[in-house]
């Protein structure tokens, strides 16, 4: 059986170079997450050579994928708007960030030190994410708000509000970042240097303790664990029945649940509402479920867009083809976001893990921005579509079929014109195909609708 769903752009070397981004990733991470326990180890010259490695390696393969995301969503980025023109920079982001890693590793290998200044230009360039995230925001609303029924687009308002929290956090987390790199840190960090991951080493106010518990944690956690969880499960709604109960349900609540548990648990038990507690060495096994948690998570929710994807694939329209690989790029951008919104950067090690992670956010962030947006919208647009088709098919069955064939088959084909005119119009307005342009599929929906109609209708008739 194939695990993996391809395409003609997106194949099994792009799967292979973003499993690679993300595993050093996740690596960087964990540095991170659990450098109290591993930061002697990395504190050496196995330490820079491992960091240089991953380093080189991360950057090849995120640039080896980027260019065939970036060929995929060609036509997406086509319009001539500043967002397009921005999400076209990201390479350039990515290069600039490339730039930044030589010059650290320079450091370290001629002086062994790097510059604090350079994490700062990290920061800020990978705040990119904050415009990523708050351009689709703003689309998801105009979209949910524009839509006829909005009832049945609660799929489109849960991930505009996942959208909008991790702008909050990421803001939130920048600003944070910057002053503590600024004022809290030395001018250059060397193998002597003491780094920590705990909050205490960070120097914060009891204000501002507070401010990162509820505008970076709260906000991050609740977007990926509650509100990306309610958009999946919306989204999965249509696809149910393909991919049985039994992994819908296990999607929707195991990991989430395991996740708010890490993290939440030692906040719990504490009983404080003031500050992070998460970090203490008390709670490392809640460290481990956490972060075990969300990489579970990740994995499953990216997942289902993979069974989705795969029982796309037997269909043989170009339009299906763009949305698996809309689908393929949500599932990569689910397993990118969550470690890449981990904020491990001002832990100042040497080398400096945590740097990576946040490093690329900026690939993340488009990933999630194109792809997320683009499944979502493409679903939506499909069910508006379907919605429709049902009817102008109710009218038309409705009609009787008085006519003779050839006067049935102009109707047919009006309401099939009609359908396709109202397609155009979305894709104009959000530029995202929908999954249901293909005249054979529309024709086949029409005529299901119709023999739905004239059952009731007859039934009607016999029951008078």
């Amino acid at each position: 059986m194939q695990l993996v769903v391809t395409t003609s752009i997106i194949n099994k070397k792009t799967y292979l170079m973003t499993f690679i981004v993300w595993a050093i990733v996740i690596t960087d991470v964990i540095f991170g997450t659990f450098l109290d326990a591993l930061g002697k180890p990395l504190n050496s010259s196995f330490g820079v050579i491992l960091f240089i490695t991953m380093s080189i390696t991360v950057f090849f393969a995120a640039l080896y994928a980027l260019r065939d995301y970036m060929v995929a969503l060609r036509k997406d980025l086509e319009a001539p708007s500043f967002f397009n023109r921005l999400y076209k920079a990201t390479p350039i982001f990515l290069y600039a960030l490339l730039v930044i890693f030589g010059a650290i590793i320079v450091q370290m290998v001629l002086f062994s030190q790097y510059s604090t200044y350079l994490l700062i230009l990290i920061v800020l360039i990978s705040g990119v994410a904050i415009l990523f995230f708050g351009f689709r925001t703003y689309k998801f609303l105009s979209w949910f708000k524009s839509s006829v029924n909005r009832r049945h687009n609660i799929m489109i308002l849960a991930f505009a509000v996942s959208s909008m929290l991790l702008r909050i956090s990421m803001i939130e987390t920048t600003a944070i970042n910057t002053k503590v790199l600024v004022f809290s840190r030395p001018p250059s960090v060397d193998p002597d240097f003491h780094s920590s991951n705990s909050m205490a080493s960070r120097h914060l106010s009891k204000i501002e303790n507070i401010i990162h518990l509820y505008v970076f944690l709260v906000p991050q956690v609740t977007a990926i664990a509650i509100a990306e969880t309610v958009a999946v499960a919306f989204f999965l709604r249509y696809f149910k029945d393909r991919i049985g109960r039994a992994i819908f349900w296990t999607i929707i609540i195991l990991p989430p649940f395991l996740f708010l548990f890490g993290i939440f648990a030692p906040q719990l038990i504490k009983s404080t509402a003031s500050e992070f507690v998460y970090m203490d060495p008390r709670f490392l096994i809640f460290r481990v479920i956490g972060t075990a948690g969300w990489v579970l998570a990740d994995f499953v929710i990216a997942y289902a867009y993979i069974l989705v994807a795969k029982n796309l694939r037997r269909q043989t329209t170009s339009s299906s083809n763009k949305i698996i690989n809309y689908l393929i790029i949500a599932a990569f951008s689910t397993i990118l976001v969550s470690p890449t919104t981990n904020n491990w950067i001002t832990n100042n090690s040497y080398p400096p893990f945590g740097a990576i992670a946040r490093t690329f956010l900026v690939l993340a962030s488009f990933l999630f921005s194109m792809g997320i947006y683009s499944v979502a919208l493409s679903v939506a647009q499909d069910a508006e579509l379907r919605h429709l088709a049902r009817k102008d098919a109710k009218e038309y069955a409705l009609l009787g079929t008085l006519g003779n064939a050839q006067e049935n088959a102009d109707i047919m084909q009006k309401i099939v014109k009609h359908i396709h005119q109202h397609a155009d119009a979305m894709e104009r307005e959000s530029a995202v195909e929908s999954s249901m342009l293909d005249d054979n599929e529309v024709r086949q929906y029409i005529d299901l609708a119709i023999k739905e109609t004239r059952g009731k209708k007859d039934d009607r008739t016999v029951g008078a």
